[in-house]
Order: C-alpha cells, then structure tokens, then sequence
C-alpha cells in the first residue's frame, strides 16, 4: 500500500501550489454555479501571478461599515498568542490605508477553540476594548467527533482537520467568511481580500448553500475515505482532504495570486511570488520552524513578524466613523452575569457613571457594549491641572489582559493546596528563578509589561532552564497603560486565576522559607480550616535584610541566630513598623502553636487565605495602602489573623520604585493617597455601617499622632 501511497502524496502536495485554503485561509460565501472555488497558483510564470495581482485584481474595497467575517481555529497556549499577532496585523493594515488612521469595517471573528484558548481569548478581547469587534466562539470539543476517524500525522493534529467542518458549524445566515490559519501575518488590508468576493469567487471561496444543497459533508467525506485506502494517514491535515476533493473536482478551482499566501514554509519556493515587498499580501509561517525557518527574505519576514509581536494594541484601539453604534447582525450581549466578575481586571467603574454594560463569559456570541467613545468623553472630563489627575486617569484605564501567557498545567486537586500569588514588572524579573527554587508549588504571577517586553519575558522564560521546567507557574501579563503602577490590579488578576482552595499572598521580593510551602498545607489540614465554616486568614512572619549577599536560613532557628546578629530585620521596622508590629514577633519567637492577633491601624501582614477571599480595591495605584485596605476588608469580613510559629518569608533588597520614589518626595502624592483613603472609608461605612467606624477612628489617630 505504501508505494501507491507516495505517488499521491507527491501529487498532493503539486496541488498544494494551487489551494491557498490548505495551508492558509480560505473564503466563504454564496454563488449560482459554484460549491468551491480556490488557488494560489504560478501557472508557469514564476511571477505571473504578482503581474496579475499588479494588473487585474483591483475590485473596489467593500463598503463602509460593511462587516467583514473572519474564522480562525485556535487551541492551546502558544496558539493563543499567535492570534493575538495576526490580528494585530490585520488591525493595523484596515487602519494603514487611510489618513488619519481609521478603520472603516467591523469585524466579526468566528473562534473555534478549546477550553484554554477561549479562557484565555474571551478574556483578552474583553480587556482590549478594540471598537466594532465582535467575538463568537464555538467549542472544538464538539466538533473532534466529526473528523477523529481520519488519521493525522500532522503537528496540528485534530485541530487542523476543522476547517472541513466550518460550513456545518457556521450559521446558515452566514454569507460568507475569509478563514486563517494562526500563523499568518497580513502585510495588506484585509478589506482588499473581502473585495474579491466581488470579482470572483477567490482563494477558496465556498458557497455555503449551495455546498450544502450539493451534500459537501458527504463529497470530502467520501473523498476522506477513498485516499485512506492508500494513505496511512493524512499528513498535510486538511490540506490532503481539499486537495483530493478538488483533484476530482478541478472545475471548482480558480486561480489567486500568490501573494496572499507567501508560504515559508521548506519546500516552497516563495521568492517566486513576487519581486518587491510592496506586492506581499500575507505572509504564512507554515512551518513547525516557525520564525526560524530558512528563506532568502527570511529575516525582512522576521522583522515585519516581530513588528507586530511588539506593538502595543493599545493603539489599535480605533473607532469606526461614520459608522452606526449598534450590535453587527448576529451578535448579542452575553445575558445572566453580573459586573463583580470583571473585579480582577477592571477598575471601578461604578464610580464614574460610565454606563457599564458589558457581561462575564457565557454562551457565544459575546459583545462587549462599553462604548469605548464613553471612557473617551470621561477622561476628556478630567482637569489635568487637577493635582490628583494621574490617580483618577489610572482608575478610568482598562488594561488589556493576557491571562496563562505560557503553557501552563493545573495542579491536580488537593484539598489543602495552596497557591503563591504575585505581581512584578520588568525590573523584578530576576526574582523568578530564586522563587521557584523556594517555593515548590503552584504560583500565579501578574505581570506589568509592554508588548515588547512581554516577547523579552518569553525568551527569559524559555532559556532558563529553572523557569522552563516550572508548568505549574501560571504567568499573566498585564498590558503597561498609565502613568501609575496598578499594583491592586495586578494582584487581582494573579488572584482571580489561582486554581487552589488557599492563596499566599506575597509579593515578588519575598523570599519564603524553603519548607513554607508543605508547612503551610499542613497547617491548614491542622486547623481544619475546610472542615468547619470559620474564615482565617494565616498570618506568615516578614522579615527583611540589607544585604545583598545573603545565606537564607533553613529553619526558625536560623532566622532567630541571624535576627539577633543584626543580619536580618523584622520587616521595614524602621520605616513603618506600625504596618508588621501587631504580628507580635516577641511572641512569634517561643511559639509552638499558632496564635491569634487583633487588627490595628495600618496593619498589613502577608497572609495565607481562601481563594474566594476579597479582592484588593484597585482605585490603590502606585504606592502606599494597597495592602492595609485589603487587610481591613479581611477585618470587616470577621477573618481571624491567626499567626504560623514555624512560617517566615524574607524581604531582598533592591532599588526603590519610581512609585515610592514619587511617595517620599511629593507632598502631591501624598494628599491624593489620603483622599484615596477617605474615598475607601466612605464606601466601608456604606457596606458595613456602623461596624466600620473603628476604621475610620483608627486612622483619624494614626494622623494625629503622624
């Protein structure tokens, strides 16, 4: 079977020159004569057709606010992320062609992903905010019964089949839909490709009624069947399958210029596409080499590729003028969800009367309906002369979110688990590696960076051997926007995506005690903290030290032999020993047993809690109170702060932040915190009434005494 078998291969893969959809994207819509049409395609010239795209392919952009259709299958991590690229690249170029930029299509994406990448997606495009684009997932799973029975040696396995199925899956109100493969990336204006509808019937352009009047499932099922017989398994995916159906069928063909499908991948000869890079359309990394595959204009490729992976998206954040503000057909509000689900990555809203309306993930479509023109006109409305102008401009910022930025493997179920959760931006980076030597379990760390630095941070993680062999480490990348760091937010999102019953809630220049991890789950199965209804919040010891070459103690005994020599500190003692002193570290150092300690004024501990505890209040940016109000809300919420005898974390040094930095130098600053602080204690009393003027005493009498 095997020497018929190769035969075809080859001539699979001679047809691969002319089906643009094997490997690339392909085109939907309805026509009177036929199902399928498709190519991209030399026919002989070496450059016949970049001539023919530079003379005769020229149909007229569609029109304004006409809604262009996109599908793309997507599942896992690393597919996640070149999505986000290629629809960078698209964005950009629907604004290039015009002056001043402006996009002048709504774009409907039509997502066919597993679980991690809708998690991951829904998510990101909700934080993105991009005007006029419309989300619809539809799940993999229910589509993996369809195409399981094909063998597959492709790297993509069951996920490169699904294109087969997209007329099944798609509405049948759907007239037509450009489908792209993630590792594509547009150097043209996808409005040009939508416009060959007009002109025929393009890459490969299925009619959706008609293929399903004509039995399509039926056709490339049975063309499926008929090439197993001397094919052990489809190797090219898909691709084997549309180019058995059109080797049967090649009036169904028409060709398309191959520049809007610049293959790079090994045995494809792209250079032959075109003469100049202003004739590129799409450039297409089919190969598992990816960005490091060989190609005589491989690194001009690279380059515009890496553009993109470091833009910053926010700045595709784009209206459509001139276009109506309402739902593109077919799409809704998600429907039976609340705005607290948005507490971890969205500030609050609430306060500014934006007319927030957007829902928490349910079933597809989704839409996110905070008209992004609304957060425009209230941040036109602030005074920049206000001296607290940078506190209230950060509050009224939504930052995009990229939740599981790298593979990740949840923790198998542990009733006791706990997770170490962080935030750190670029500066901090150098802390990981000695985390995960201290710390055994699970973490979910936060991160503040650029776009560019987020490509920075891949590459940091994938060439250190400690931090590539860590998949229990869940890292989330927040997108820098703002002049002030927002360290709440930040923690939220680590928080709201910890997979444990328990949370450590550290900072990133802690280190823990080497045994903290296993200790701590022992501890809370000692305590029977998921046995009975009682909230507890476990308080771990913080101490710091001044040095920056430092043998780190491997048990209590060590740390109190260090603490006596003046090696190591109770935690910023000398600063702000109000914010540690209620830990009563005298007691701390006979303990045997853990110990119960009252709340007071600027009281902020590290602590070990549930994982639904209260979030941290995100109007606390920058420097100063993030934790003492989180601490308070544990308070008011009757947490015990129960102190661990044996736990202890310590604090490294390092240059200060420009937020602190800002803190101790500016009287400015430091009135705009207060007023943060006197807006928290207002909304305490509204929540907690009477119970919550303990705290507002408190603080009158710790600025009094200040």
């Amino acid at each position: 079977m095997l020497p018929r078998g190769r035969p075809r291969a080859l001539g699979a893969a001679t047809l691969l020159l002319l089906l643009l959809v094997v490997v690339g994207f392909f085109l939907f819509g309805r026509d009177p004569e036929y199902g399928l049409r498709a190519a991209a395609t030399f026919e002989g010239d070496p450059y016949g057709s970049r001539n023919r795209s530079a003379s005769g392919l020229h149909p007229p952009l569609p029109p304004k606010c006409e809604l262009l259709h996109v599908a793309i299958v997507c599942a896992g991590h690393n597919s996640s992320r070149e999505v986000i690229t290629l629809v960078k690249s698209v964005l950009f170029y629907s604004h290039a062609r015009l002056f001043p930029p402006k996009r002048k299509n709504p774009l409907h994406l039509h997502l066919v992903t597993d679980a991690v990448a809708r998690n991951i997606l829904e998510t990101l495009f909700r934080t993105w905010m991009v005007p006029a684009v419309v989300i619809r997932f539809y799940d993999a799973e229910e589509l993996k019964p369809l195409i399981s029975w094909i063998p597959n040696t492709h790297y993509s396995g069951l996920y490169g089949l699904m294109k087969l199925v997209l007329p099944s899956i798609l509405p049948l109100s759907l007239a037509r839909v450009i489908v792209l493969d993630t590792d594509v990336t547009f150097s043209s204006d996808i409005a040009e490709l939508w416009a060959l509808f007009a002109h025929f019937s393009g890459v490969i352009l299925l009619w959706l009624d008609r293929l399903r009047q004509t039995g399509w499932e039926q056709m490339w099922t049975l063309m499926a069947k008929r090439e197993l017989l001397t094919l052990t398994a489809t190797s090219l995916a898909d691709q084997d399958v549309f180019n058995a159906v059109i080797k049967e069928h090649p009036e169904l063909v028409h060709p398309l210029p191959c520049v809007w499908n610049v293959q790079l991948s090994d045995h494809t000869l792209a250079e032959r596409c075109y003469l100049e890079a202003a004739d590129l359309k799409v450039i297409h990394w089919n190969s598992p080499k990816k960005l490091r595959v060989k190609n005589k204009h491989a690194e001009f490729f690279r380059n515009l590729h890496l553009t993109f992976l470091g833009y910053d998206g926010k700045l595709l954040r784009r209206e459509l003028f001139g276009c109506p503000n309402q739902l593109p057909p077919g799409a809704e509000q998600v429907r039976g969800a609340t705005l607290p689900c948005l507490w971890e990555v969205l500030p609050l809203w609430t306060q500014v009367g934006l007319g927030w309306r957007a829902r928490c993930p349910g079933p597809a479509p989704f839409f996110l309906s905070l008209d992004p023109a609304q957060l425009q006109q209230a941040l036109a409305q602030l005074d920049e002369e206000e001296p607290c102008f940078e506190f209230w401009q950060q509050q009224l910022t939504v930052h995009r979110v990229h939740i599981t930025f790298l593979p990740h493997q949840p923790p198998p179920p542990r009733p006791h688990d706990v997770t170490l959760v962080a935030q750190l931006s670029m500066d901090r980076l150098q802390m990981l590696e000695a985390l995960c030597r201290h710390w055994s379990g699970p973490m979910s760390l936060a991160l503040y960076l650029t776009d560019a630095e987020a490509q920075q941070f891949l590459h940091f993680v994938e060439t250190s051997p400690v931090l590539s062999a860590r998949k229990d480490v869940a890292y989330h990348i927040v997108y820098r926007d703002g002049p002030l760091y927002p360290v709440n937010q930040l923690r939220n999102v680590a928080l709201a995506q910890a997979l444990t019953p328990y949370v450590f809630l550290s900072d990133i220049d802690f280190l823990p005690a080497y045994s903290l991890y296993d200790y701590l789950r022992a501890s809370i199965e000692q305590l029977e903290l998921g046995s009975r209804p009682r909230k507890a919040a476990l308080v771990v010891p913080a101490f710091e030290t001044l040095h920056y070459r430092f043998s780190f103690p491997n048990s209590k005994a060590e740390l109190l032999t260090l603490l006596d020599a003046g090696s190591l500190h109770i935690f910023r003692y000398h600063e702000w020993p109000q914010g540690h002193a209620p830990t009563a570290y005298a007691h701390w150092r006979e303990a045997q047993a853990p110990y119960q300690v009252q709340w007071a004024a600027d009281y902020e501990p590290y602590v070990v809690v549930p994982r639904d505890c209260p979030r941290y209040d995100p109007r606390f940016v920058g420097f100063g109170w993030n934790k003492v109000a989180h601490i308070i809300e544990l308070d008011a919420q009757e947490y015990e702060l129960l102190v661990l005898p044996e736990a202890f974390s310590i604090h490294l040094p390092h240059a200060p932040s420009l937020d602190i930095s800002r803190f101790r130098s500016s009287p400015a600053y430091r009135d705009c915190l207060q007023a943060l602080k006197e807006e928290f204690h207002q909304d305490l009393s509204r929540r907690y009434g009477a119970a919550a003027l303990k705290y507002l005493t408190a603080l009158q009498q710790s600025q009094s005494r200040a």
